[in-house]
């Protein structure tokens, strides 16, 4: 990734851990362009069970976490997350194409943050950006 500054939001967070859990390799694809030349610093997971993994070693300031993967989903990954010490407080963003207000309740009730559909929107992250790594 490039070390300039975030350009899409109000605020600038070079520097910032993102991890993305994502088994798709286009949609890995599309996000990392949306990310690129930020500044953050990031990490890439295929499943939920190497997230976990991952955030067993590591803080981030925020974990964008597909919904629909194999071996282990976001839905799955998230609650094991929640326990961890790196993970009780890192704000995860759930990757869906699911928008319905019942899969809402759903990601809320795992321990989602909030969510993004897919493909990423460069503005929609912006805010999400602005609203979670500004902290």
């Amino acid at each position: 990734m490039g070390s300039g500054t975030f350009e899409l939001g109000s605020m600038a967070f070079p520097g910032k851990r993102i991890l993305i859990v994502e088994d798709d390799d286009i949609n890995l694809m599309i996000a990392q362009h949306v990310l690129k030349k930020t500044g953050y610093v990031i990490e890439t997971a295929d499943n939920g069970e190497t997230a976990v993994e991952i955030v067993k070693d590591r803080p981030f300031d925020l974990i964008l976490m597909d919904i629909e993967m194999p071996i282990m989903g976001g839905l799955e990954a998230t609650p094991l997350i929640r326990e961890l010490e790196y993970g009780r407080a890192v704000p995860i963003i759930a990757l869906t194409a699911h928008s319905l207000p019942e899969k809402l309740e759903q990601f809320k009730a795992a321990g989602i943050t909030d969510y993004l559909t897919k493909p990423i929107d460069k503005e929609k992250f912006a805010s999400i950006a602005d609203r979670f790594l500004s902290v």
